[in-house]
């Protein structure tokens, strides 16, 4: 660290011992270099007009006069088809196109297209495509379209990048999207209760576990049930009383007082009215009950009863002490999996407390937020492709029904999708995003996205003249209007503008667009015009 130090110390002694006129040059020696240099820039800019070399020098050709250099349009002028229009006579104008919404049409004017014979018309009604929805639109005041860029030579464009493509046919969807959540069908999910209050006997079912239709899925030991029995028992026997005290009466109806067979037939009624109503309250625990029981012995029937809707296959797996009459089974009420249980034996529930959800894994709903912009396109039936955020395949599915409100908070439309999931590859709670199709074409008139170049009024594309490959023709890209249609991440769609053969700039439209812009804003170019 001292050593530098020391240096310095010692060249500054030696230039303060030189002598005054030699420190002088010395210490101003740099400031006498950088003035000598922006002498030399200055010199030379004066000499050239303070201005860039021409696309001619850089390419190595011939130096142009700079008698016959077009500024304007950056090409020799006595060359330059925008300068000379006899180099390159423009065709006929049509104006702008209203079905299509481009200045001159090349669907309506097909003698417009840059391609060798017979022009190929779209296979599908584009005017019909750009009705469906809001597609950007080109003023008709605008001019830039009449314009073409002309390049100096090929060289130039490969200089500047520029690489083209042919105008092709390909299939392209116009389509909503929209986010969605993947949830069970809801009138395909049960939440089961107990109907009374009790104590869980025994549970046969567990989360995951499929169920079929009424299958049993638990027991509950509810004391209102061994009531409910013992209402229906009494009541069967006390009709049964009365049925044959009446029938006795009948047989005796000479002899026996009018008021006593009267009163005998409506007790006989009222003993009927309850026991309808006994039976009745079982069948709303839902226990499925014979309709008569006459002649039924009150033994019998009791036994009958005891274990009633519980099969014995299942009462032959329970411990002894829960076998009694105040059994209660759960049932599902279709098939489909436990996704949900809250339960254990021996616990205390009733009506209020949720034990198991039962779904259909196989009908599933999709629910979409759709932009309130994008509502009006949609109707039931369309046909909808939906790909979860966790990679699984595409699913099909078509709009069930739409929202008559709109959601306040997030100003979007519920849209339902009815999904099959016959092979449960879906989840329940899965989100992912959904393409609502509003169209879908084959046939597609296409370019690559970056062959879209787009001015405040206007969308262009740069269209290759069909002479352009020829060694003494201008190299020249003519100036179209495109109203663009359905796009994905490499192609868009071109509703109107070219047609299928021709040729585009793709990569490096930006520089014609540039150039074009330039040549538009330029005050002359110095050729009377």
């Amino acid at each position: 660290m001292s050593q530098p130090a020391s240096h310095s110390s010692q060249s500054h002694v030696a230039t303060t011992h030189l002598p005054g006129w030699r420190r002088v040059i010395v210490d101003r020696l740099p400031n006498l270099v950088v003035f000598s240099l922006l002498a030399v820039v200055f010199f030379v800019g004066h000499r050239t007009g303070w201005k860039v070399p021409h696309d001619w020098s850089l390419s190595g050709t011939t130096a142009a006069p700079a008698e016959d250099w077009c500024p304007e349009h950056l090409v020799i002028e006595s060359a330059c088809v925008e300068c000379n229009e006899k180099l390159m006579p423009k065709p006929h104008e049509f104006g702008f196109c209203r079905a299509h919404g481009v200045a001159e049409c090349v669907i309506d004017h097909p003698e417009l297209a840059q391609v060798d014979g017979s022009p190929q018309l779209p296979r599908y009604d584009t005017a019909q495509a750009i009705a469906l929805m809001t597609r950007p639109e080109n003023d008709p005041k605008d001019t830039l379209h009449s314009r073409r860029v002309q390049l100096a030579t090929e060289a130039t464009a490969q200089k500047a990048g520029i690489n083209v493509d042919v105008v092709r046919e390909r299939p392209m969807t116009d389509a909503v999207v929209a986010n969605g959540e993947v949830t069970f069908d809801p009138a395909r999910v049960a939440h089961l209760s107990s109907r009374l209050q009790g104590t869980v006997a025994a549970v046969f079912k567990q989360v995951n576990d499929g169920v079929e239709p009424g299958e049993i899925i638990a027991l509950v030991d509810a004391a209102q049930v061994g009531q409910a029995k013992t209402q229906l028992l009494n009541a069967v026997v006390k009709r049964e009383l009365r049925r044959t005290t009446l029938e006795r009466l009948r047989s005796h109806s000479m002899s026996v007082p009018a008021s006593s067979l009267t009163e005998a037939e409506a007790a006989f009624q009222e003993s009927e009215i309850a026991f309808l109503s006994a039976r009745q309250g079982l069948v709303n625990l839902g226990f499925e009950m014979a309709d008569h029981f006459e002649g039924t012995d009150a033994k019998k029937l009791a036994e009958e009863i005891r274990f009633l809707g519980v099969p014995p296959a299942i009462l032959a797996t329970l411990p002894a002490e829960t076998k009694t009459a105040n059994l209660l089974p759960l049932r599902t009420p279709y098939a489909g999996v436990i996704v949900a249980s809250d339960i254990v034996a021996g616990e205390v529930v009733d009506a209020t407390k949720l034990l198991f959800t039962v779904a259909d894994p196989r009908s599933l709903w999709l629910l979409l937020s759709v932009r309130q912009e994008d509502a009006r396109y949609l109707r039931p039936g369309l046909p909808v492709e939906f790909h979860t955020d966790h990679g699984t395949q595409d699913v099909q599915g078509t709009v069930s029904w739409l929202s008559p409100t709109i959601d306040e908070r997030s100003r979007t439309l519920r849209v339902c999708v009815a999904l099959g999931n016959s092979d449960l590859r879906l989840r329940d709670k899965s989100f992912g995003t959904a393409k609502i199709l509003l169209r879908s074409e084959p046939h597609a008139v296409v370019v690559k996205r970056e062959a879209v170049q787009s001015t405040a009024g206007s969308q262009f594309v740069f269209v290759r003249d069909k002479d352009y490959a020829k060694a003494d023709h201008p190299k020249v890209f003519h100036v179209r209007q495109v109203r663009t249609g359905a796009s994905d991440e490499e192609y868009v769609e071109l509703l109107a503008g070219v047609l299928p053969g021709e040729v585009v700039a793709t990569s490096g439209s930006p520089a014609l667009l540039a150039q074009l812009l330039r040549s538009s804003l330029g005050e002359g170019c110095g050729c009377g015009k």
